[in-house]
């Protein structure tokens, strides 16, 4: 890290979920302490509520919907992937469903499941606790390991980081204003009260953002 960041260090304390720039949340949703919402994801709440537990982790492009008879509910340490899709569902307590999974209305996954890569779980279906499922429609293949279950923690335990940073690039950057866009780039340097050792100083949003897309691809394998 950075000397320039360190002043922007989150407060221990503060649980104020993050929500980066990109992520559209609409209508009845309840975000809890230190959740986080990915670049690019959506959380519709127009037709019902939708309740993101503490600690929660919502990849980019993921959707998440509630319908007109099935609110969702993420219980704590839900972990959705990059381009998962959920409707009208309940996701259990450090579950995780996987690249594109998709789980559909009136499913429920238990506590410590696993949806895998691409999985399809169908209206209705019940993943109990502790089980991996696979295939479209879903169904139970094995137990969740301990080594599953640690791949994961190390997985979370990296984007916290990305959160954390990305964080403090953002409050950095308030504090400069660099998120006017100006209409040309001598305007900027004529109008904005930074100078241009500051400028060069402050870090490349574009390029986190393009870190955080890559990192769960490089490293998640379910």
């Amino acid at each position: 890290m950075t000397k320039e960041l360190e002043e922007f260090l989150p407060d221990e304390d503060d649980d104020t979920p993050f929500l980066d720039p990109t992520a559209r949340v609409v209508g009845d949703v309840d975000i809890g302490g230190n959740a986080a919402l990915f670049p690019g994801c959506m959380v519709e709440g127009d037709e019902d509520e939708v309740d993101i537990g503490d600690e929660s982790i919502i990849m980019n492009k993921a959707s998440i919907q509630a319908t007109e008879d099935h609110p969702v509910s993420l219980k704590e340490r839900s972990f959705i992937s990059h381009g998962a899709r959920l409707e009208g569902c309940e996701i259990g307590e450090n579950s995780l469903v996987g690249l594109d999974a998709v789980v559909m209305e009136g499913a429920e996954v238990g506590k410590n499941a696993i949806v895998g890569t691409n999985a399809i779980v169908p209206e209705g279906m019940e993943v109990p606790d502790n089980k991996l499922v696979l295939g479209q429609p879903a169904e139970v293949v094995r137990d969740v390991s301990e080594e599953d279950l640690d791949k994961i923690d190390e997985i979370r335990e990296t984007l916290t980081g990305k959160r954390d940073e990305f964080q403090m690039i953002e409050k950095r950057g308030e504090r400069f204003d660099v998120f006017k866009t100006p209409k040309r780039p001598d305007e900027l340097l004529d109008e904005s009260e930074i100078d241009r050792e500051e400028m060069k100083e402050i870090p490349d949003l574009e390029k986190v953002r393009e870190e955080l897309k890559d990192l769960e691809e490089d490293t998640h394998t379910f």
